[in-house]
């Protein structure tokens, strides 16, 4: 706590007068992941504590946070706090469902259906080198563009802290970012394999698909660590009818014309 509080008072001075209160707290946190007064895994206190010590209410510092959060300063962990980010990790540069518009990211949703642990067929199994993973199940939407269907597998044995977790606790969530935080396992390249095939029982189920949809793009997706070990698979069957898809061999990142 003391550190973050002489971290932050020096910018709640008259000399920072005409800065709003909530850039000033952003500004303090963000020059001192600059400077290394705070490093990553630092937690920073909660709101309530913060609010208690510095010249902010409890509303400014939630806006000051949620910038933070947007600019990957910090990570905010669901019933565990909020923490400095690894800066060396841009998570945004590892997402594989990325669409851009005029250079611009478009805004992804993501809408948790269930996590379950599943016999994996021989392909899979060969891949992640055992016969049993977890499954997290999702909608994925980018903006203005049909629903599609996601299934993001990854060994049992780091999804247990997951797999109690009702449908909404996976809304929105970054489960490479999830593994990285709670884990460090870093998922840092990708290979895609791309095709056009017949939709998924849970596919066709969860998009609501009309009868005559019966084929779309199937997109699968397998993650790697630095040192080559498979991490996580990914599928994603998207309709037709959806934006164009651009896949940079530089990056190994998907993207939208």
């Amino acid at each position: 706590m003391e550190k973050i509080v002489d971290a932050c008072l020096p910018h709640f001075e008259n000399a920072h007068i005409g800065v709003p209160k909530y850039a000033r707290f952003y500004n303090a946190i963000k020059e001192a992941v600059q400077t290394g007064k705070l490093v990553a895994g630092d937690k920073l206190p909660s709101e309530q504590e913060l609010s208690a010590r510095l010249p902010a209410s409890l509303g400014t510092l939630q806006k000051a946070l949620k910038a933070l959060s947007d600019d990957g300063i910090v990570v905010r962990e669901h019933g565990r706090g909020t923490f400095i980010r690894d800066q060396e990790i841009k998570f945004e540069d590892i997402r594989v469902f990325r669409f851009l518009d005029n250079g611009q990211p478009l805004p992804l949703s993501l809408q948790g259906l269930n996590i379950r642990a599943v016999e994996l067929d021989t392909e899979l199994a060969t891949f992640f080198g055992r016969p049993r993973a977890a499954v997290v199940q999702r909608l994925v939407q980018v903006k203005g563009e049909p629903w599609t269907f996601n299934e993001f597998f990854l060994p049992l044995e780091w999804a247990g802290d997951l797999m109690d977790k009702p449908a909404s606790e996976f809304d929105g969530l970054s489960l490479h970012e999830h593994l990285f935080q709670t884990q460090r396992i870093l998922t840092s390249h990708f290979v895609h394999r791309l095709g056009v095939g017949p939709f998924s029982e849970d596919a066709r189920r969860c998009l609501g698909l009309a009868e005559e949809i019966r084929h779309g793009l199937q997109w699968q997706v397998r993650g790697y660590s630095r040192d080559g070990s498979p991490t996580t698979f990914q599928r994603f069957e998207v309709q037709p009818g959806h934006r164009d898809i651009e896949l940079s061999t530089q990056a190994g990142q998907a993207r939208g014309n």
